[in-house]
């Protein structure tokens, strides 16, 4: 088996990866190599590479997971970090889910992704993906925005607010959670539209099919906005552009531990109902 890495740079240290990380691959004979960070995903893999692993948090995880949703390479995050909520393995787990993985005894889950580009007209500048959420949202002067949403050309809502988050079932515990949208189980196929801060009393969060085609416009003659695709690329969506968000082709793939219960990680992540003095 051959494990390409997407390591955190600077909380991976080289000591820990000598001491924690190398001597478990090489004891299991898993050749290995480390891969740069680039935002969009834009990095040739070794051939016969068989697993992404990321060393991190979350945000090493979205590094790596539009890697390995380029390649067709499923993926699996050890967090080494503060949440991790979208890795399923620790430093301590490591071992096992790697045995796991090369006996194939760990199921392989499929996640739904986003795309989005920017058009006017016939123009577009280009398409990108996101595993979690892509975010519209006011950057250059304190005043909001008015904005249009559509689905498949039927007008949803004009929003007065600070933005809007399209998010995926995955990225609902990301921003879209923050903003008030809700928490949707990860193996959901759907788009979250929830409105940042809405100028309404009345303005809810919705839940929208996953294969139609969602726009985003601002109002004319109103400021520029900035559209993020999971917090990492942003592009500018000027007066006459359509921002326009469908589902990806191609799902990312992704090992999840037969233990791993979502449920149990919004208690302990987000004290998701919690209750004093109860047990499970």
């Amino acid at each position: 088996m051959k494990v390409a890495l997407q390591i955190h740079p600077t909380r991976i240290s080289d000591e820990l990866l000598g001491e924690q990380v190398y001597p478990v691959l090489q004891r299991r004979k898993i050749a290995y190599y480390a891969l740069p960070r680039r935002h969009d995903g834009s990095i040739e893999l070794e051939e016969d590479t068989d697993l992404v692993l990321t060393l991190g948090g979350d945000g090493t995880f979205l590094y790596g997971s539009r890697v390995a949703l380029r390649h067709g390479v499923p993926i699996i995050g050890v967090k080494v970090g503060r949440l991790g909520f979208l890795c399923s393995a620790t430093l301590d787990s490591m071992d096992d889910a790697l045995g796991a993985i090369a006996r194939g005894r760990m199921p392989v889950e499929e996640r739904h992704v986003l795309h989005g580009e920017i058009v006017n007209g016939q123009r577009s500048n280009g398409v990108h993906v996101a595993l979690n959420d892509i975010v519209v949202f006011r950057s250059e002067r304190d005043t909001l925005r008015d904005l249009t949403a559509y689905d498949n050309g039927q007008l949803i809502a004009r929003y007065r607010a600070d933005g809007v988050i399209l998010a995926t079932a995955l990225g609902s515990t990301a921003y879209n959670m923050s903003a008030g949208g809700p928490l949707v189980h990860p193996s959901m196929e759907l788009i979250i539209l929830t409105p940042i801060c809405a100028h309404s009393l009345f303005t809810k969060p919705l839940v929208l099919p996953p294969y139609d085609r969602i726009e985003i416009v601002g109002s004319e003659g109103s400021h520029p906005l900035t559209v993020s695709y999971d917090g990492e690329y942003h592009a500018t969506l000027n007066e006459g552009d359509r921002l326009v968000v469908s589902s990806y082709e191609t799902r990312l793939r992704l090992y999840r531990p037969q233990s791993y219960d979502f449920y149990q990680v919004l208690r302990q992540k987000f004290q998701h109902g919690y209750v004093y003095e109860g047990s499970d």
